[in-house]
């Protein structure tokens, strides 16, 4: 028997290294070939949205919000890239940085848009937010008496260290920036989610793209439940991951002990930093553990108990603040829990009804997407569906305890949506699984119709969600040089209220509602003046002898939208204020001005 010559252990190299390197070259250089034309059909359409950016003024919108604000090269430049992501979602051999540059692009163009054409954040909630970390960064800790942030303040004083390490102590220099941050995290997590449970990255990339262009709610902003929700989807994450239980071991087979430990460690820690940071998103995510692990999909079932014990343990101490301020359940009655009854809501005008109609249709064409998700993947006898699709329902319990001032079903869409989205990536596969360049067109269809629904929902309230920067300076200035025991009253709803660090020196509402005139039935739906003087002072002195009130444009604009007021009654309201004897100015500038009264002038 003739004896085999040795193998040279270098002898796997089939070419000589110069022909190995001018193959990989060439290789290279397809590649290149191969995504020239995309990253091109991408960078066109991120150069056309930036030179589009000086074109709009946020200081005009009407009743349809931004989208008719936007020139026709934002248009374009956002098409480019929503056609250039279906394309590079669609060859042969997909990049994965190159899907992840049009992902990002997307991120900043449709939730960067506003804050790069604002000076200061829009919202005018966001501010309260802003109050918190200021307070704790002047006075270095908390106080639970004040109000309900100082009893979950985790969010807070996470935003007051990063203030001070990064030398900003005022959030208002950065808070914008989280609208991008956020969804590009999330979106990140979602890519992660969808992977693990299929394995395969196109449809990672679909999933995190699909949750981009749908999440409309708008709760990105600088607030404790976009902070929450991000943790909750890393929870999520890391308990597919680490945690399989027995109908989810195809996913990653058995971690070995050690990673599981430290899995349900890192599990403890996310769930405590959202316990001491959200008052909702905790009982979600105990609701989404125990689905997990009773259906078999995670394990150990102890660590729903573990998760449960924590956040019970914050709640109990605060119970009796929180029932006697808001209440702990509003009813079990769903429909009602379900509608959103605030009184700005009652006559709309026509854009704000298109608007929400355009939220409507694409919660409906997302849940829709979902649906044939599901379905395919039961056809075909996978298991990928079962995990997402008991995420997305869990979220619905919120109506049946809480409407959550009137925001239940916002937050039932805001939950949901992530695991929604992996299933509506589910339905965008095509049929055998084979991906080809001819599929763009239908993906590209899909996609551009979501995006569509998406502008109106998501920037259709700009012109109450603006703030200028004469309007929060009005705010600073009130709380740097405001009397102690003293209360600011808006004319109208749309005020950056509470901005400053001396917010709990001023009194206001017992709960978190903003004290202003149209409030009250009594000034509501007819033209003011003069002869409204004393009741307005009535309702100042409702919170102390000596106080504020403060004119926007900001609340002409909200008050006519919603039908809260003719055209022109605030500014006449105000006309007859500047007059009377019993009001001085304090602050004025061209769209914010501040009178001050005190009894007895």
């Amino acid at each position: 028997m003739t004896a085999s010559p040795p193998i040279h252990r270098l002898s796997w190299l089939a070419v000589p290294p110069a022909t190995a390197a001018a193959a990989q070259a060439s290789a290279a250089v397809r590649a290149l070939g191969r995504l020239a034309p995309t990253t091109a059909v991408g960078i066109a359409g991120v150069l056309l949205w930036a030179t589009s950016l000086g074109d709009i003024r946020v200081d005009s919108l009407g009743d349809y919000g931004l989208p008719p604000a936007l020139p026709v090269r934002w248009y374009a430049g956002l098409a480019l890239v929503v056609v250039g992501y279906a394309v590079a979602l669609c060859q042969r051999r997909p990049s994965p940085w190159l899907l992840a540059g049009f992902l990002t692009a997307t991120v900043v163009i449709l939730y960067g848009t506003v804050p790069l054409c604002t000076d200061v954040p829009h919202y005018p909630w966001v501010y309260k937010h802003i109050g918190v970390v200021r307070y704790i960064d002047v006075h270095g800790s908390i106080d639970p008496g004040i109000d309900i942030y100082h009893r979950w303040p985790g969010f807070f004083a996470v935003a007051a260290l990063f203030g001070q390490l990064a030398g900003q102590r005022n959030p208002v220099t950065y808070a914008a920036w989280a609208e991008v941050l956020f969804p590009l995290v999330q979106a990140g997590i979602v890519a992660a989610t969808a992977r693990t449970l299929t394995g395969r990255a196109r449809t990672a990339a679909t999933a995190a793209f699909l949750f981009v262009i749908t999440n409309w709610v708008g709760q990105s902003y600088f607030a404790p439940q976009a902070f929450g929700l991000t943790m909750g989807l890393g929870l999520y994450l890391v308990a597919l991951r680490f945690l399989t239980g027995p109908r989810s071991s195809h996913l990653a087979g058995t971690p070995p002990g050690p990673a599981r430990r430290a899995a349900i460690t890192i599990i403890c820690v996310l769930q405590a930093a959202v316990v001491v940071s959200h008052q909702l998103t905790p009982y979600l995510l105990v609701a989404g553990m125990g689905a997990l692990s009773a259906a078999g999909y995670v394990r150990p079932r102890w660590l729903t108990a573990v998760l449960a014990g924590l956040t019970l343990a914050w709640l109990v101490p605060n119970l009796g603040y929180v029932q006697h301020t808001f209440g702990l359940l509003s009813g079990t009655n769903p429909v009602a829990n379900a509608t959103n009854a605030h009184v700005h809501e009652f006559s709309p005008l026509p854009g704000k009804i298109f608007n929400a109609r355009a939220g409507y249709a694409l919660t409906v064409s997302v849940g829709l997407l979902a649906v044939i998700g599901a379905w395919r993947d039961l056809r075909r006898g996978n298991r990928v569906a079962g995990i997402p699709l008991l995420l997305a329902v869990v979220p619905v319990g919120i109506v049946f305890a809480q409407n959550y001032g009137g925001e239940a079903s916002l937050r039932v869409v805001l939950f949901a949506l992530p695991f929604a989205a992996v299933l509506g990536a589910l339905a965008l596969e095509p049929t055998g699984g084979v991906w080809r360049l001819r599929q763009a067109p239908r993906v590209s269809a899909v996609t551009g119709a979501l995006v569509a629904m998406f502008l109106p929902a998501f920037t259709g309230q700009e012109e109450i969600n603006i703030m200028t920067p004469d309007t929060v300076r009005a705010a600073d200035y009130f709380d740097a040089h405001a009397e102690a025991g003293s209360v600011l009253l808006l004319a109208g709803p749309d005020f950056p209220l509470r901005y400053g660090p001396r917010y709990p020196e001023f009194r206001g509402p017992s709960s978190d509602d903003d004290p202003n005139l149209l409030h009250t039935a009594g000034f509501r739906h007819r033209q003011l003046g003069a002869a409204d003087l004393d009741g307005v002072v009535a309702v100042l002195r409702q919170y102390s002898t000596h106080g504020y009130l403060a004119f926007t444009t900001s609340q002409e604009v909200y008050a006519e939208v919603f039908g809260l007021a003719p055209p022109g009654a605030l500014g006449s309201l105000e006309q007859a204020v500047a007059r009377s004897p019993r009001f001085q100015a304090f602050f004025t500038s061209p769209t914010a001005r501040i009178y001050s009264y005190r009894a007895g002038r």
